[in-house]
């Protein structure tokens, strides 16, 4: 059996012979394309368990300070994507490492524990770029950095201790400020000054597709 290259060839193809030749996600993707809902639309996503921002380097960095700017930008979107799901980090992953077609390969990576669930990215930047400088051995070439958050509470379910730190009520309240101009303005228009401003390291974007849907800029013009 061939099929031609069209959504129109898959919705009226045989369905029973190419869910015996491939599998039942085709069948329900043809009785998508006939009107017929397979799958259920989740207009609220459950909260994720682990948030993680990993990149390559555009340019890769020989020394400390390029590496710290990435991991706290990193860190910084990490914090974004937890308050958006109403979350607090206990523990964070940071890891850094050189390519690993260099003839001598190094990796390495930590568990940092937070001194109290938090959301604040100050905090998580702070303890980042730290575990950072541990990680970090001169003479390498590194090609790639992240920070996970590995261990959240919802907030909703978070208890107090009276015997320990807590995140101060006014960083509420200066999150959400960060997170509301970036929203209305773009990402970035607020940043931490440690994230650096010319990041020369960054990851290499010039192949992206344009975002038709989200940005007026990138929406097709057409000339008559």
């Amino acid at each position: 059996m061939t099929l031609n290259n069209t959504a129109w060839d898959l919705a009226n193809a045989n369905t029973k012979l190419l869910r015996r030749r491939f599998s039942v996600n085709l069948e329900r993707t043809i009785a998508e394309l006939n009107g017929e809902a397979c799958l259920e639309l989740e207009e609220h996503p459950p909260a994720k368990k682990q948030i993680y921002c990993t990149r390559g380097f555009g340019v890769k960095a020989t020394s400390l300070p390029p590496i710290k700017e990435a991991i706290s930008l990193y860190a910084s979107r990490a914090s974004e994507k937890l308050r958006q799901q109403n979350h607090l980090a206990t523990t964070l992953h940071v890891f850094i490492q050189t390519s690993p077609y260099d003839q001598h390969y190094y990796s390495r990576s930590t568990v940092v524990q937070l001194p109290y669930p938090t959301d604040d990215t100050r905090v998580l930047s702070q303890y980042a770029k730290y575990a950072a400088e541990q990680l970090y051995k001169p003479g390498f070439s590194y090609l790639k950095a992240g920070v996970g958050i590995i261990e959240m509470v919802d907030r909703k379910y978070m208890q107090g201790d009276m015997f320990e730190l807590g995140q101060p009520k006014q960083t509420d309240s200066l999150m959400a400020l960060l997170d509301g101009v970036n929203r209305r303005y773009g990402r970035g228009t607020l940043q931490l000054a440690c994230e650096g401003v010319q990041k020369k390291w960054f990851m290499r974007q010039q192949y992206r597709s344009p975002s038709y849907t989200t940005r007026l800029s990138d929406i097709p013009r057409v000339h008559i």
